[in-house]
C-alpha cells in the first residue's frame, strides 16, 4: 500500500512504480543539476532529498538556495512537499547522516523509513504519473531501495574526484569565510564527510580516520565506494562533465535509459551554468535580494524553534511511538 492523497491504495507497481526515478551522487556532484533539469522538463514530480537530515525545518520556512550553493534556477527546493500532511511525523532526521549502509535484505529495521518513502512517493503520484527524488544520502542504501521498488530507474550523477573534492572546500571556506577550514585534516568536517566515514567504517574498514593521512585522502576512499555502490544498481551512470559538454547526447541517452517521454533539450540547455561562469551568474538575481536573504535567515530560527517544540510535543504525547 502507498498513500495518495492521505488515502491508503493499492501500489501497481508494475505500472506506475516504473515512472518512478531515484537520482543518486555524491554532494557537490551536480545531482541539483539533474534535479533542476528534470523539474524544469514539467514531466515529472519532483522531490528533493527527502532524508536531509533537517527537512522538518525546511518544510516550515521553504528553503531556498543562498550564493555559496551554485543552485541556479532551482527556486525553492521543497515546494513539492506543501500538503505532504504526515511528512514530518514519518521522517526521523537521523536517517539524514547515520546508519547510511542499509542492506538489500534489511526488514524490521528499515520498515519506518519504506513507510516513510511510501507515502511521500504515493502522495506524489496522486498529483502526477511519473515521480522523480534526488537524494545524495540514498547510496550505500541503493540495494535496499532496489529491492522494495524493483521497477523505479535510478540515475546515477558523478564527478571527477578531484573537481568534487575543490567544489566541496571552495563551498565550505565561502560559508565561514576563511581559507583554513580543516580541510587537510582526516576529521574534515565539510558536507559530512569524516562522520560519514566513521558511521561506514564498519563496513568499510578503509574508511577509518586512522587509515588515511589527509581529508582528501579520505574522501578519495569514500568516493570509491560511492562510486561503486552507484553504479552496482543505476540504471544509468552519466558524467557531470558530459552534461557539460556534451548537452544534448547526455539528456538524450539520460531520458532513453528511463523511459520517458520525447524530450526538448534545447529548451534545457539555458539551465546549464558551467563553473567557470558560476562567478558571473547570480543565484539570488532579483530586487531586494538582501532583504529576502534576511527575511530567510529569520525564518530559519523560528523554523529550528518550532520543530523543537514540535518534536517535543510528539515525544511527550506519543512516547512509545517510533517514526
Amino acid at each position: 500500500m502507498v498513500y495518495c492523497a492521505d488515502v491508503a491504495v493499492p501500489a501497481h507497481k508494475d505500472r506506475c512504480m516504473s515512472n518512478l526515478v531515484c537520482v543518486s551522487g555524491d554532494f557537490c556532484s551536480g545531482s541539483t543539476l539533474v534535479f533542476t533539469l528534470f523539474r524544469k522538463t514539467r514531466q515529472f514530480y519532483c522531490l528533493y532529498e527527502p532524508l536531509h537530515e533537517r527537512l522538518r525545518e525546511y518544510l516550515v520556512y521553504g528553503l531556498r538556495p543562498d550564493e555559496q550553493s551554485h543552485h541556479f534556477f532551482v527556486d525553492q527546493y521543497y515546494r513539492e512537499f506543501r500538503g505532504f500532511r504526515h511528512a514530518g511525523a514519518l521522517f526521523d532526521p537521523r536517517w539524514g547522516a547515520s546508519d547510511l549502509y542499509l542492506p538489500a535484505d534489511a526488514e524490521a529495521d528499515a520498515d519506518p523509513l519504506y513507510r516513510y518513502l511510501s507515502y511521500i512517493i504515493g502522495m506524489s503520484f496522486g498529483r502526477a504519473p511519473r515521480v522523480m527524488f534526488k537524494e545524495n544520502r540514498m547510496v550505500f542504501r541503493l540495494g535496499w531501495f532496489r529491492a522494495r521498488f524493483p521497477h523505479a530507474k535510478i540515475v546515477h550523477i558523478h564527478r571527477n574526484k578531484e573537481a568534487q573534492w575543490k567544489s566541496i572546500v571552495r563551498r565550505v571556506q565561502a560559508h565561514h569565510g576563511r581559507q583554513d577550514v580543516g580541510q587537510e585534516s582526516v576529521h574534515f568536517t565539510g558536507f559530512n564527510v569524516a562522520r560519514w566515514c566513521e558511521d561506514l567504517k564498519g563496513r568499510y574498514p578503509e574508511l577509518a580516520a586512522d587509515r588515511s593521512h589527509t581529508g582528501f585522502e579520505r574522501f578519495a576512499k569514500l568516493w570509491e565506494r560511492s562510486y561503486e555502490e552507484n553504479r552496482r544498481y543505476a540504471d544509468i551512470s552519466i558524467d557531470y562533465d558530459d552534461l557539460l559538454r556534451r548537452f544534448d547526447e547526455t539528456m538524450i541517452g539520460l531520458w532513453s535509459a528511463i523511459g520517458a517521454p520525447p524530450l526538448d533539450v534545447a529548451s534545457l540547455r539555458q539551465f546549464v551554468v558551467p563553473p567557470q561562469k558560476h562567478g558571473s551568474q547570480k543565484v539570488l538575481d532579483m530586487p531586494f535580494a538582501a532583504v529576502r536573504v534576511a527575511v530567510d535567515r529569520a525564518l530559519r530560527k523560528y523554523a529550528k524553534v518550532r520543530v523543537r517544540v514540535e518534536s517535543a510535543l510528539r515525544e511527550h504525547d506519543q512516547p512509545a511511538r517510533r517514526y
